[in-house]
């Protein structure tokens, strides 16, 4: 008999909408049910290679059983304190991950995952690796005369910290708080022989932003940019042109198809200014020329050498350019010097304890919840103070973006509405959104904030379309970009070559059989794949696409750019039904009148399967006899590009091809799969 566990998650971290684990009062119970699925007749290997069409997905093969993480379980579960909630049944608080104390000591750990590796592969998706496991707890005197509690700060960038904070007073002796970080940034004056300095803080980085030394950023000219989702789209996508003629002789190394251009982008001002604002920074001062001096490490540059330096700068340019102030989680060094600096005696109580060993668990809550930016955090605690210099010292570098090439650069380049002599490349970009913590408690959140690199480039698409002068779309080609003359309004976007070795770009051929398969804005190096095989021949019986999309109505990007045969070589999948309206009918007359409609529908968009909402992998098993044909020839390529969750939901898609297709048994089809790896022929790229 086989047994199959059915509460533990396959997905390596929760996800915002999911549940907090808690830790319960009595051990959890785990479901152990018998597996009766039945063996599938596979397809023969030989059958047809044309996409299937059939909307019912086949039968999973039967998975051996994992006797060794079941043994894992049966000890997690016999724990007197075991604390696993891996059902996520807590309802209090959306986090990007999941932290929860399972044991108290090195003991308890051993028992839990034992001498071997699979019970370390159970418990690290579920740990921060911040040492939650050793944390000591707190057993405060509360009837004691001498008892001070701790008043909780009443803000509401405070509240939206969701802490989780233990019970503690004034008085507690914390441990293991670590030591203040050392200043090593300091402000000097500038030197007096030192030629006048022009800031370029709002459009471009300073010099010493330097990516790949000696060369500079490059300030590439917006030709042109569009919005590839519809309205209504749960994720907004742009589309981006950039003018890359003047673009400086770097080795020789030119832009590659399937390659990864760097963007150095900005914080925003008004983020910028709120933080000089809180710290009492007066404006007068925030652009005053100054002398930046470093005792050690990179800091200001991207990818220097780790020394001490003396550059000519200004305060907001390096609160602008050099660090991050909103995308990297808070560490104990910062809510440490934002301790030292705290006038208020239970503010600095409150951050000293999340330093502490006895507040690891909270700390774990703040660096694993929903993003929590600088300004969050000084809002919270409004009497810490630091100065700018002992916050830079500790801020993480801003470090660039990159974004995969949706185009052939050459074949871009004799676009008929480029004049002449002008070199192209063109990139999309997700808008990734949340809600802003002074939205909290709003429903719908009232406002929302954007991502360092998404929103900067939101920003530079609205700036160029208030500017710039509406395209004429090229009446014989409807779904191409607008041609025509463009009116450039001088919007530079700052980059830099990038990665044009990566193994997207590294492993294309520009022969040979090619599987794609991405899910939104992962779709986009697959245009510049297509594209550049439409230079030599025809892509049917050569390239299979498949698409992910939540809905085609509204986010199938780069939708009918993909030249004549795209209806041969793309599959969309969408997760989610069609945008268009269908009122629920009870009647016999009704029904056959929904049905109709969606017939009309299916038949108005062909790419849109009559079946339930699916996803990617779920295409991937119907399509078995195209991956097995692509995984098994010489110079077959299998892409994978999309989300971390997406990525692993192909995987395990593959491997069970593999079995089913090739008569494997799991263990053999993860080796198969391993050694496509090895060999460029299976190339995965997620995020």
């Amino acid at each position: 008999m086989q047994f199959r566990r059915r509460s533990l998650p396959t997905k390596p971290q929760l996800q915002p909408h999911e549940s907090i684990p808690q830790e319960p009062n009595d051990v959890p119970q785990y479901s152990i049910s018998p597996n009766n699925g039945s063996k599938i007749s596979p397809r023969s290997s030989t059958a047809s290679l044309a996409w299937s069409e059939s909307a019912s997905d086949p039968d999973d093969p039967s998975t051996p059983p994992e006797a060794q993480v079941n043994e894992v379980m049966d000890t997690v579960k016999d724990l007197p304190a075991a604390a696993v909630d891996f059902a996520g049944s807590s309802k209090k608080r959306p986090r990007r991950a999941s932290t929860q104390l399972i044991a108290q000591t090195p003991e308890d750990i051993k028992r839990i995952i034992g001498d071997g590796q699979t019970g370390t592969k159970v418990i690290e998706k579920y740990c921060c690796g911040g040492g939650c496991c050793f944390m000591e707890t707190i057993a405060p005197d509360t009837d004691s005369p001498d008892y001070a509690p701790v008043v909780i700060p009443d803000n509401a960038a405070f509240r939206s910290l969701q802490l989780r904070l233990g019970t503690f007073s004034l008085d507690t002796e914390l441990k293991s708080v670590p030591p203040l970080p050392p200043t090593i940034v300091s402000f000097d004056p500038p030197p007096s022989t030192t030629a006048k300095y022009e800031s370029t803080v709002e459009r471009h980085p300073p010099d010493f932003m330097q990516p790949h030394p000696p060369y500079n950023v490059f300030s590439a000219p917006v030709y042109h940019t569009r919005e590839l989702t519809k309205p209504g789209a749960v994720k907004r996508t742009f589309h981006f042109d950039l003018d890359i003629t003047d673009y400086p002789e770097e080795g020789g190394v030119d832009f590659k198809v399937g390659g990864a251009i760097g963007i150095c982008p900005p914080n925003a001002p008004e983020m910028v200014d709120d933080i000089f604002d809180t710290l009492g920074i007066p404006r007068f001062v925030r652009d005053k020329v100054i002398t930046l001096k470093t005792t050690t490490g990179r800091w200001p540059t991207i990818w220097g050498d780790d020394k001490s330096r003396e550059l000519v700068t200004t305060r907001r340019e390096l609160l602008t350019w050099c660090s991050d102030i909103q995308s990297s989680p808070p560490t104990k060094q910062l809510l440490r010097v934002m301790a030292e600096h705290a006038d208020a005696k239970n503010e600095r109580k409150i951050l000293e304890y999340l330093t502490s060993a006895q507040g690891q668990a909270a700390f774990c809550d703040l660096r694993t919840g929903p993003h929590i930016t600088l300004a969050q955090l000084l809002h919270a605690f409004p009497s810490s103070k630091p100065p700018l210099a002992a916050l830079l010292s500790v801020l993480p570098q801003l470090m660039p973006r990159f974004y995969s090439l949706s185009n052939d650069p050459h074949v871009s380049s004799d676009r008929h509405d480029l004049p002449a002599g002008r070199r192209i490349i063109e990139m999309a970009v997700s808008i990734h959104e949340m809600a802003d913590w002074r939205a909290s408690g709003t429903v719908p959140p009232s406002s929302v904030r954007n991502g360092v690199g998404s929103g900067y480039l939101l920003r530079v698409a609205n700036a160029f379309a208030a500017q710039a002068s509406p395209l004429k779309p090229n009446p014989s080609t409807p779904n191409t970009p607008a041609s025509g003359p463009v009116c450039t309004p001088g919007i530079h976007i700052p980059m830099f070559r990038g990665l044009m070795a990566n193994p997207l770009s590294r492993e294309f051929a520009s022969d040979g059989p090619m599987l794609l398969i991405g899910a939104g804005v992962g779709m986009a190096p697959f245009r510049g794949f297509i594209l550049n095989r439409l230079r030599h021949a025809n892509c049917a019986n050569k390239i299979w696409l498949i698409q992910g999309v939540r809905d085609s109505d509204l986010d199938e990007i780069y939708h009918g750019e993909l030249g004549a045969e795209e209806r041969q070589i793309k599959k969309v999948v969408q997760s989610r039904n069609s945008s268009r309206k269908r009122t629920k009918v009870t009647d016999a007359d009704g029904a056959e009148a929904a049905n109709q409609e969606l017939e009309e529908m299916v038949e108005d968009n062909p790419k849109i399967s009559a079946s339930s909402a699916r996803y990617v992998q779920d295409e991937v098993r119907q399509q078995a006899d195209v991956v097995w044909f692509v995984a098994n020839a010489v110079d077959g390529r299998v892409f994978v590009v999309g989300g971390t969750g997406m990525g692993e939901g192909v995987q395990k898609a593959l491997v069970e091809v593999a079995m089913w297709k090739g008569g494997l048994n799991e263990k053999e089809a993860m080796e198969f799969w391993d050694g496509k790896k090895e060999s460029g022929q299976y190339i995965a790229e997620t995020w």
